[in-house]
């Protein structure tokens, strides 16, 4: 999947969506079907309590942080940024 394909997908998740457990378990089991894949009950719970842990205790430093480690540089953030646009 491109990036161009990926950010498409993102712009159209609907914000309230992403207010509720339920709304979650939407929006991945509707992705991960997207990319072939079905998820159970319980994987979808451990993907919404992930979610929910990284809403609260991330912010832009420590995710930068680790896209860094992924091999996400600087350049390829500011690239994604313009897409956003």
């Amino acid at each position: 999947m491109d990036l161009g394909k990926l950010l498409s997908i993102i712009k159209s998740i609907p914000k309230e969506k992403l207010k509720t457990d339920a709304g979650l378990k939407e929006v991945i089991r509707d992705l991960g079907k997207k990319s072939g894949k079905n998820f159970t009950d319980q994987e979808l719970t451990r993907y919404v309590a992930q979610f929910r842990t990284m809403y609260k205790n991330e912010d832009v430093g420590s995710l930068l942080n680790k896209l860094a480690k992924k091999g996400i540089t600087p350049n390829d953030v500011q690239a994604f940024k313009k897409k956003f646009k």
